[in-house]
Protein backbone atom coordinates (compact mmCIF):
# COMPACT_ATOMS: atom_id res chain seq x y z
CA UNK A 1 0.00 0.00 0.00
CA UNK A 2 1.33 3.16 -1.00
CA UNK A 3 1.22 6.05 0.67
CA UNK A 4 1.53 9.50 0.49
CA UNK A 5 3.03 11.29 3.79
CA UNK A 6 1.14 15.16 3.44
CA UNK A 7 -1.77 12.56 2.24
CA UNK A 8 -1.42 10.23 4.92
CA UNK A 9 -5.84 10.26 7.11
CA UNK A 10 -5.95 11.07 10.74
CA UNK A 11 -7.97 10.64 14.35
CA UNK A 12 -7.65 11.51 18.01
CA UNK A 13 -7.18 9.46 21.57
CA UNK A 14 -5.50 9.39 24.96
CA UNK A 15 -5.49 10.69 28.37
CA UNK A 16 -6.07 14.62 30.01
CA UNK A 17 -2.84 15.40 31.69
CA UNK A 18 -3.30 18.84 32.15
CA UNK A 19 -6.54 20.75 32.89
CA UNK A 20 -4.83 24.43 31.61
CA UNK A 21 -3.48 22.79 28.30
CA UNK A 22 -6.59 20.72 27.40
CA UNK A 23 -9.55 23.08 28.12
CA UNK A 24 -12.20 22.76 24.87
CA UNK A 25 -13.15 23.73 22.86
CA UNK A 26 -10.92 27.42 21.92
CA UNK A 27 -12.86 28.16 18.70
CA UNK A 28 -10.85 31.77 17.43
CA UNK A 29 -12.78 31.37 14.22
CA UNK A 30 -16.09 30.38 12.99
CA UNK A 31 -14.80 27.37 11.67
CA UNK A 32 -11.71 26.48 13.39
CA UNK A 33 -11.27 24.66 16.51
CA UNK A 34 -7.71 24.24 18.68
CA UNK A 35 -7.52 21.21 20.22
CA UNK A 36 -4.58 21.26 22.23
CA UNK A 37 -1.94 23.40 23.37
CA UNK A 38 1.69 21.89 23.93
CA UNK A 39 2.94 22.66 26.82
CA UNK A 40 6.97 21.07 27.02
CA UNK A 41 7.18 17.91 29.41
CA UNK A 42 3.60 17.03 29.97
CA UNK A 43 2.70 16.48 25.95
CA UNK A 44 5.62 17.75 24.45
CA UNK A 45 6.29 20.57 21.96
CA UNK A 46 6.82 22.01 18.59
CA UNK A 47 5.41 19.25 16.26
CA UNK A 48 6.67 19.96 12.44
CA UNK A 49 5.06 17.04 10.72
CA UNK A 50 1.17 15.81 9.86
CA UNK A 51 -1.39 13.56 11.85
CA UNK A 52 -2.25 10.45 10.39
CA UNK A 53 -5.42 8.44 11.32
CA UNK A 54 -6.70 4.80 11.92
CA UNK A 55 -10.03 6.24 11.58
CA UNK A 56 -10.23 6.09 15.81
CA UNK A 57 -7.16 8.12 16.81
CA UNK A 58 -5.01 11.36 15.62
CA UNK A 59 -1.09 10.14 15.74
CA UNK A 60 1.79 12.52 15.78
CA UNK A 61 4.98 13.61 17.32
CA UNK A 62 6.88 16.80 18.76
CA UNK A 63 9.97 17.79 17.86
CA UNK A 64 11.34 18.49 21.19
CA UNK A 65 9.86 17.98 25.03
CA UNK A 66 8.26 15.59 26.79
CA UNK A 67 9.70 13.62 29.43
CA UNK A 68 13.60 13.39 27.95
CA UNK A 69 13.43 16.68 25.92
CA UNK A 70 13.58 14.95 22.67
CA UNK A 71 10.43 14.53 21.59
CA UNK A 72 7.11 11.84 21.90
CA UNK A 73 4.85 9.86 19.91
CA UNK A 74 1.06 11.08 20.99
CA UNK A 75 -2.61 9.83 20.00
CA UNK A 76 -5.71 11.99 20.60
CA UNK A 77 -9.17 11.76 19.64
CA UNK A 78 -11.14 13.96 16.72
CA UNK A 79 -12.45 15.95 19.48
CA UNK A 80 -10.06 16.71 21.03
CA UNK A 81 -9.83 14.63 24.11
CA UNK A 82 -8.02 11.90 25.80
CA UNK A 83 -4.25 12.95 24.69
CA UNK A 84 -2.08 10.67 25.17
CA UNK A 85 2.23 10.23 25.10
CA UNK A 86 2.91 6.89 23.74
CA UNK A 87 6.16 7.01 23.32
CA UNK A 88 8.89 8.90 25.20
CA UNK A 89 12.25 9.76 22.59
CA UNK A 90 15.33 9.12 23.77
CA UNK A 91 19.11 9.93 23.06
CA UNK A 92 19.67 5.94 21.94
CA UNK A 93 16.16 5.53 20.57
CA UNK A 94 16.27 8.60 18.49
CA UNK A 95 15.46 12.35 18.98
CA UNK A 96 13.30 15.51 17.16
CA UNK A 97 11.49 13.66 15.47
CA UNK A 98 10.82 16.49 11.90
CA UNK A 99 8.86 14.38 9.44
CA UNK A 100 5.38 11.59 9.94
CA UNK A 101 4.72 8.90 11.02
CA UNK A 102 2.96 6.19 8.55
CA UNK A 103 0.54 3.27 9.56
CA UNK A 104 -0.72 -0.53 8.70
CA UNK A 105 -3.07 -2.62 10.15
CA UNK A 106 -0.17 -3.36 13.32
CA UNK A 107 2.72 -0.80 12.95
CA UNK A 108 3.49 2.83 13.05
CA UNK A 109 6.54 3.54 11.10
CA UNK A 110 8.78 6.50 11.23
CA UNK A 111 12.39 8.28 11.50
CA UNK A 112 14.25 10.95 13.51
CA UNK A 113 17.40 12.90 12.36
CA UNK A 114 19.00 13.03 15.25
CA UNK A 115 19.83 10.56 18.33
CA UNK A 116 20.62 6.55 17.90
CA UNK A 117 23.87 4.78 17.93
CA UNK A 118 25.78 7.84 15.14
CA UNK A 119 23.37 11.01 16.45
CA UNK A 120 22.53 10.67 12.85
CA UNK A 121 19.22 9.50 13.31
CA UNK A 122 16.80 6.18 13.48
CA UNK A 123 13.91 4.98 11.51
CA UNK A 124 11.84 2.92 13.81
CA UNK A 125 8.61 1.19 13.94
CA UNK A 126 5.52 1.32 17.23
CA UNK A 127 2.29 -0.73 18.13
CA UNK A 128 -0.58 1.57 18.41
CA UNK A 129 -0.66 1.20 21.95
CA UNK A 130 2.89 2.42 22.24
CA UNK A 131 4.41 -1.00 23.21
CA UNK A 132 6.96 -2.44 20.56
CA UNK A 133 8.95 0.29 19.57
CA UNK A 134 11.91 -1.24 17.44
CA UNK A 135 14.50 0.74 16.29
CA UNK A 136 15.06 -0.91 12.44
CA UNK A 137 17.74 1.25 11.71
CA UNK A 138 20.79 3.50 13.12
CA UNK A 139 21.72 5.88 10.26
CA UNK A 140 25.72 5.96 10.19
CA UNK A 141 26.54 8.39 7.07
CA UNK A 142 28.25 7.13 3.73
CA UNK A 143 26.51 3.53 4.33
CA UNK A 144 22.97 4.23 4.96
CA UNK A 145 22.20 8.05 4.88
CA UNK A 146 21.83 9.95 7.91
CA UNK A 147 19.64 12.92 9.48
CA UNK A 148 16.15 12.13 7.74
CA UNK A 149 13.51 14.90 7.69
CA UNK A 150 10.88 13.67 6.13
CA UNK A 151 8.03 10.75 6.34
CA UNK A 152 8.35 7.38 4.43
CA UNK A 153 6.09 5.76 2.72
CA UNK A 154 4.72 1.70 1.87
CA UNK A 155 4.82 -0.62 -0.89
CA UNK A 156 3.70 -3.86 0.41
CA UNK A 157 6.31 -5.45 1.97
CA UNK A 158 8.89 -2.56 1.34
CA UNK A 159 8.52 0.87 3.40
CA UNK A 160 10.61 3.69 0.97
CA UNK A 161 12.57 6.95 2.12
CA UNK A 162 14.90 9.41 2.11
CA UNK A 163 17.54 10.83 4.13
CA UNK A 164 18.98 14.41 3.88
CA UNK A 165 22.39 13.60 3.96
CA UNK A 166 24.81 10.86 3.77
CA UNK A 167 25.09 8.25 0.84
CA UNK A 168 28.39 8.44 -1.50
CA UNK A 169 28.75 12.02 -1.75
CA UNK A 170 26.90 12.66 1.70
CA UNK A 171 24.13 14.84 -0.04
CA UNK A 172 21.43 12.53 0.94
CA UNK A 173 20.47 8.83 -0.28
CA UNK A 174 17.03 7.14 -0.94
CA UNK A 175 16.29 3.92 0.31
CA UNK A 176 13.94 0.69 0.93
CA UNK A 177 13.73 -1.59 3.51
CA UNK A 178 10.78 -4.35 4.39
CA UNK A 179 8.83 -3.68 7.20
CA UNK A 180 10.37 -6.54 9.62
CA UNK A 181 13.44 -4.31 9.58
CA UNK A 182 15.52 -6.50 7.07
CA UNK A 183 16.55 -5.78 3.64
CA UNK A 184 17.75 -2.47 3.52
CA UNK A 185 18.78 -1.13 0.40
CA UNK A 186 20.43 2.04 -0.70
CA UNK A 187 18.68 2.72 -4.40
CA UNK A 188 20.13 6.32 -5.44
CA UNK A 189 22.49 8.97 -4.08
CA UNK A 190 22.03 12.46 -4.79
CA UNK A 191 25.01 14.60 -6.06
CA UNK A 192 24.96 18.51 -6.99
CA UNK A 193 23.86 17.57 -10.40
CA UNK A 194 20.99 15.45 -9.61
CA UNK A 195 19.70 17.36 -6.43
CA UNK A 196 21.41 17.36 -3.04
CA UNK A 197 19.26 17.45 0.76
CA UNK A 198 16.35 15.83 -0.33
CA UNK A 199 13.54 17.26 2.28
CA UNK A 200 10.19 15.97 2.29
CA UNK A 201 8.53 12.78 1.47
CA UNK A 202 8.49 10.70 -1.75
CA UNK A 203 4.91 9.78 -3.53
CA UNK A 204 4.40 6.86 -6.25
CA UNK A 205 1.70 6.74 -9.18
CA UNK A 206 2.53 2.61 -8.95
CA UNK A 207 5.34 2.96 -11.14
CA UNK A 208 7.84 5.86 -10.21
CA UNK A 209 8.58 7.74 -6.93
CA UNK A 210 8.33 11.27 -7.06
CA UNK A 211 10.37 13.63 -4.71
CA UNK A 212 11.87 16.64 -4.38
CA UNK A 213 15.38 18.29 -3.09
CA UNK A 214 15.88 21.55 -1.16
CA UNK A 215 19.21 22.50 -3.21
CA UNK A 216 21.25 21.11 -6.29
CA UNK A 217 20.38 20.72 -9.63
CA UNK A 218 22.05 23.38 -12.35
CA UNK A 219 20.70 26.04 -10.70
CA UNK A 220 21.83 24.67 -6.97
CA UNK A 221 18.13 25.52 -5.74
CA UNK A 222 16.80 22.53 -5.60
CA UNK A 223 15.14 19.93 -8.12
CA UNK A 224 11.85 17.80 -8.99
CA UNK A 225 12.98 14.09 -9.77
CA UNK A 226 11.65 10.57 -10.19
CA UNK A 227 12.73 7.08 -10.02
CA UNK A 228 11.77 3.59 -10.28
CA UNK A 229 11.16 1.81 -6.99
CA UNK A 230 14.51 -0.64 -8.26
CA UNK A 231 16.43 2.35 -8.29
CA UNK A 232 16.86 2.49 -11.77
CA UNK A 233 15.93 5.43 -14.65
CA UNK A 234 16.22 8.67 -12.53
CA UNK A 235 15.36 11.56 -14.00
CA UNK A 236 15.24 15.47 -13.37
CA UNK A 237 11.72 16.55 -14.17
CA UNK A 238 12.69 20.26 -13.25
CA UNK A 239 15.64 22.49 -12.33
CA UNK A 240 14.35 24.67 -9.75
CA UNK A 241 15.31 28.92 -10.83
CA UNK A 242 14.63 31.06 -8.30
CA UNK A 243 11.81 34.23 -9.48
CA UNK A 244 10.80 31.94 -12.24
CA UNK A 245 9.76 29.11 -11.07
CA UNK A 246 10.37 28.87 -7.06
CA UNK A 247 13.42 27.74 -4.83
CA UNK A 248 14.33 25.43 -1.63
CA UNK A 249 11.36 23.14 -1.81
CA UNK A 250 11.03 21.95 1.78
CA UNK A 251 7.59 19.77 1.39
CA UNK A 252 6.27 16.80 -0.65
CA UNK A 253 4.27 16.91 -4.13
CA UNK A 254 0.39 15.98 -4.56
CA UNK A 255 -0.83 13.96 -7.34
CA UNK A 256 -4.19 14.02 -8.71
CA UNK A 257 -3.78 11.72 -11.33
CA UNK A 258 -2.61 14.54 -14.22
CA UNK A 259 -0.41 16.70 -12.42
CA UNK A 260 2.14 17.15 -10.12
CA UNK A 261 1.48 19.56 -7.31
CA UNK A 262 3.66 21.50 -4.42
CA UNK A 263 5.53 24.28 -2.93
CA UNK A 264 8.90 26.31 -2.78
CA UNK A 265 10.09 27.75 0.83
CA UNK A 266 11.32 31.08 -1.94
CA UNK A 267 11.44 32.12 -5.15
CA UNK A 268 8.61 33.40 -7.38
CA UNK A 269 7.58 36.63 -8.38
CA UNK A 270 8.12 38.16 -4.46
CA UNK A 271 10.79 35.53 -3.36
CA UNK A 272 8.07 33.96 -0.78
CA UNK A 273 7.35 30.99 -2.30
CA UNK A 274 4.96 29.58 -4.96
CA UNK A 275 2.63 26.77 -5.87
CA UNK A 276 3.26 24.79 -8.82
CA UNK A 277 1.75 22.17 -11.16
CA UNK A 278 3.55 20.21 -13.30
CA UNK A 279 2.84 17.09 -15.04
CA UNK A 280 4.76 13.82 -14.36
CA UNK A 281 6.89 13.65 -17.66
CA UNK A 282 8.50 16.96 -16.62
CA UNK A 283 5.89 19.16 -19.43
CA UNK A 284 3.42 22.20 -18.48
CA UNK A 285 5.40 23.59 -15.41
CA UNK A 286 2.86 26.16 -14.11
CA UNK A 287 3.67 28.74 -11.42
CA UNK A 288 -0.31 29.24 -10.47
CA UNK A 289 -0.07 31.24 -6.93
CA UNK A 290 2.97 33.53 -6.02
CA UNK A 291 3.27 34.11 -2.37
CA UNK A 292 3.18 38.08 -1.09
CA UNK A 293 3.39 37.99 2.23
CA UNK A 294 0.57 39.35 4.31
CA UNK A 295 -2.19 38.69 1.54
CA UNK A 296 -1.61 35.37 1.46
CA UNK A 297 1.00 33.94 3.34
CA UNK A 298 4.90 33.35 2.64
CA UNK A 299 7.30 30.81 2.93
CA UNK A 300 5.32 26.90 3.05
CA UNK A 301 7.37 24.25 4.43
CA UNK A 302 4.59 21.83 3.96
CA UNK A 303 2.69 19.84 1.65
CA UNK A 304 -1.30 20.33 -0.47
CA UNK A 305 -3.84 17.78 -0.15
CA UNK A 306 -7.44 18.20 -2.29
CA UNK A 307 -11.18 17.83 -2.19
CA UNK A 308 -11.17 17.33 -6.18
CA UNK A 309 -11.71 20.99 -6.75
CA UNK A 310 -9.51 23.13 -4.49
CA UNK A 311 -5.52 22.75 -3.20
CA UNK A 312 -5.75 23.07 0.41
CA UNK A 313 -2.33 24.33 2.49
CA UNK A 314 -0.19 26.12 4.91
CA UNK A 315 2.43 28.59 5.20
CA UNK A 316 4.51 29.25 7.86
CA UNK A 317 4.84 32.90 7.68
CA UNK A 318 2.73 35.80 6.10
CA UNK A 319 -0.63 36.64 6.47
CA UNK A 320 -2.41 39.19 8.66
CA UNK A 321 -1.69 38.22 12.07
CA UNK A 322 1.95 39.34 13.41
CA UNK A 323 1.54 39.04 16.46
CA UNK A 324 4.12 36.24 17.16
CA UNK A 325 6.51 38.32 15.07
CA UNK A 326 6.92 40.93 11.84
CA UNK A 327 7.13 38.51 9.21
CA UNK A 328 3.53 36.63 10.06
CA UNK A 329 2.33 33.68 12.01
CA UNK A 330 1.47 31.87 8.80
CA UNK A 331 -2.08 31.14 6.68
CA UNK A 332 -4.40 28.35 6.07
CA UNK A 333 -5.40 28.73 2.30
CA UNK A 334 -7.25 26.66 -0.33
CA UNK A 335 -7.02 27.89 -4.47
CA UNK A 336 -8.29 26.12 -7.39
CA UNK A 337 -5.18 23.81 -9.51
CA UNK A 338 -5.54 26.27 -12.10
CA UNK A 339 -4.32 29.42 -9.99
CA UNK A 340 -7.76 30.78 -9.54
CA UNK A 341 -10.29 31.00 -6.63
CA UNK A 342 -7.56 31.52 -3.90
CA UNK A 343 -9.02 32.31 -0.15
CA UNK A 344 -7.28 32.44 2.88
CA UNK A 345 -8.76 30.42 5.28
CA UNK A 346 -7.19 31.37 8.33
CA UNK A 347 -4.54 34.09 9.47
CA UNK A 348 -2.69 31.93 12.59
CA UNK A 349 -1.53 34.05 15.47
CA UNK A 350 0.49 33.86 18.75
CA UNK A 351 -2.78 32.49 20.58
CA UNK A 352 -4.30 29.79 17.53
CA UNK A 353 -1.14 28.56 16.60
CA UNK A 354 1.34 29.58 14.33
CA UNK A 355 4.43 28.40 11.96
CA UNK A 356 2.93 25.28 10.66
CA UNK A 357 5.03 22.59 8.85
CA UNK A 358 3.16 20.06 7.73
CA UNK A 359 -0.04 19.63 5.48
CA UNK A 360 -3.50 19.37 6.54
CA UNK A 361 -5.09 15.57 7.06
CA UNK A 362 -8.93 15.03 6.32
CA UNK A 363 -11.29 12.82 8.27
CA UNK A 364 -14.71 13.05 8.44
CA UNK A 365 -16.23 16.71 7.88
CA UNK A 366 -12.92 18.33 9.13
CA UNK A 367 -9.46 18.53 8.17
CA UNK A 368 -7.21 18.12 11.02
CA UNK A 369 -3.27 19.96 11.89
CA UNK A 370 -0.65 21.02 13.82
CA UNK A 371 1.43 24.34 14.58
CA UNK A 372 5.12 24.23 15.59
CA UNK A 373 4.61 27.96 17.65
CA UNK A 374 1.65 29.44 19.48
CA UNK A 375 -0.83 28.89 21.67
CA UNK A 376 -1.20 29.07 25.49
CA UNK A 377 2.09 26.75 26.31
CA UNK A 378 5.05 28.53 28.33
CA UNK A 379 7.26 28.81 25.87
CA UNK A 380 8.89 31.92 24.91
CA UNK A 381 6.83 31.74 21.01
CA UNK A 382 4.35 29.14 22.34
CA UNK A 383 4.98 25.39 22.15
CA UNK A 384 2.48 24.44 19.33
CA UNK A 385 -1.46 23.16 19.03
CA UNK A 386 -3.58 20.70 17.00
CA UNK A 387 -5.97 21.93 15.14
CA UNK A 388 -9.59 21.55 13.35
CA UNK A 389 -10.89 22.98 10.22
CA UNK A 390 -14.49 22.28 8.87
CA UNK A 391 -13.86 20.65 5.88
CA UNK A 392 -15.12 23.75 3.28
CA UNK A 393 -16.38 21.01 0.35
CA UNK A 394 -20.03 21.36 -0.59
CA UNK A 395 -21.39 17.85 -0.48
CA UNK A 396 -22.78 16.82 2.48
CA UNK A 397 -22.05 13.20 4.43
CA UNK A 398 -24.99 11.56 6.67
CA UNK A 399 -25.05 12.79 9.84
CA UNK A 400 -24.70 9.22 11.33
CA UNK A 401 -21.57 8.57 9.64
CA UNK A 402 -19.95 7.66 12.78
CA UNK A 403 -21.55 4.14 11.74
CA UNK A 404 -18.44 3.07 10.26
CA UNK A 405 -14.80 4.86 10.24
CA UNK A 406 -12.54 4.57 7.28
CA UNK A 407 -9.02 4.85 7.14
CA UNK A 408 -6.75 5.90 5.85
CA UNK A 409 -8.65 8.46 3.96
CA UNK A 410 -7.29 9.67 1.90
CA UNK A 411 -5.85 6.79 0.30
CA UNK A 412 -3.91 5.69 -2.42
CA UNK A 413 -3.87 1.86 -2.81
CA UNK A 414 -5.88 0.19 -0.35
CA UNK A 415 -8.24 1.30 2.86
CA UNK A 416 -10.27 -0.35 5.74
CA UNK A 417 -13.83 0.39 6.50
CA UNK A 418 -14.26 0.01 10.73
CA UNK A 419 -17.87 -0.82 11.58
CA UNK A 420 -19.31 -0.18 15.07
CA UNK A 421 -20.46 -2.62 17.25
CA UNK A 422 -24.07 -2.89 16.34
CA UNK A 423 -23.07 -3.60 12.63
CA UNK A 424 -22.67 -6.94 11.55
CA UNK A 425 -23.57 -7.42 8.30
CA UNK A 426 -24.67 -4.96 5.43
CA UNK A 427 -24.21 -3.89 2.05
CA UNK A 428 -21.89 -0.80 1.12
CA UNK A 429 -21.86 0.84 -2.20
CA UNK A 430 -19.29 3.45 -3.78
CA UNK A 431 -20.86 5.94 -5.46
CA UNK A 432 -19.26 8.87 -7.29
CA UNK A 433 -20.06 12.55 -6.62
CA UNK A 434 -23.01 12.60 -9.16
CA UNK A 435 -24.38 10.06 -7.48
CA UNK A 436 -23.25 6.90 -10.07
CA UNK A 437 -23.16 3.88 -8.23
CA UNK A 438 -19.24 2.48 -8.64
CA UNK A 439 -19.09 -0.99 -7.09
CA UNK A 440 -21.39 -2.84 -4.57
CA UNK A 441 -20.06 -4.80 -1.71
CA UNK A 442 -21.52 -7.29 0.33
CA UNK A 443 -20.17 -7.95 4.16
CA UNK A 444 -20.76 -10.05 7.69
CA UNK A 445 -17.87 -8.98 10.69
CA UNK A 446 -16.34 -5.63 11.65
CA UNK A 447 -13.82 -5.20 8.62
CA UNK A 448 -14.61 -4.40 5.08
CA UNK A 449 -11.01 -4.10 3.04
CA UNK A 450 -11.67 -1.65 -0.13
CA UNK A 451 -8.89 -2.13 -3.22
CA UNK A 452 -8.45 0.81 -5.22
CA UNK A 453 -8.98 -0.84 -8.27
CA UNK A 454 -10.31 0.92 -11.57
CA UNK A 455 -11.05 3.92 -9.21
CA UNK A 456 -9.43 7.06 -10.25
CA UNK A 457 -8.26 9.76 -8.08
CA UNK A 458 -11.40 12.17 -6.80
CA UNK A 459 -13.67 12.40 -4.47
CA UNK A 460 -16.46 9.54 -3.96
CA UNK A 461 -18.98 8.13 -1.35
CA UNK A 462 -19.14 5.06 0.91
CA UNK A 463 -22.81 3.84 1.66
CA UNK A 464 -23.82 1.71 4.12
CA UNK A 465 -27.18 0.28 3.92
CA UNK A 466 -28.11 -1.80 7.20
CA UNK A 467 -31.64 -3.05 8.59
CA UNK A 468 -31.10 0.24 10.07
CA UNK A 469 -31.25 2.74 7.25
CA UNK A 470 -28.63 4.30 4.90
CA UNK A 471 -25.59 5.83 5.92
CA UNK A 472 -22.80 7.58 3.97
CA UNK A 473 -18.95 8.53 4.62
CA UNK A 474 -16.92 10.64 1.94
CA UNK A 475 -14.12 8.62 0.62
CA UNK A 476 -11.05 10.73 -1.22
CA UNK A 477 -8.78 8.39 -3.66
CA UNK A 478 -5.40 9.79 -4.22
CA UNK A 479 -1.99 8.40 -5.82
Amino acid sequence: MLLNIFKKATSLLGIILSISCYLLPDVSFAQYTKLLDFADTTNGINPRGTLVSDGLFLYGMTNKGGTNGGGNIFKIKPDGTSYSAIFQFDSINGTSPFGSLILDSVNLYGMTPQGGNTNMGVLFKIKRDGTGYTKMIDFAGSANGSYPVGSLIENGAFLYGMAQYGGANDMGTLFKIKTDGTGYSRLFDFDSLSGRFPFGSLISDGTYLYGMTNQGGINNLGVIFKIKTDGTAFSKLLDFAGAANGQFPRGSLFFDGIFLYGMTDQGGANDMGVVFKIKPDGSAYTDILDFAGTSNGRSPWGSLISDGVFLYGMTRAGGADNTCGSDGCGALFKVMTDGTGYTKLVDFGASNGSAPYGALVAEGSFVYGLTANGGSGSCITGCGTIFRYDWPVGITESVKSTDFNVFPNPFSSQTTILFNNDIKKGEVKIVDVLGKELRTLRFTGERLIIERGELLSGIYFIQLKTEQGVVSKKLILTY
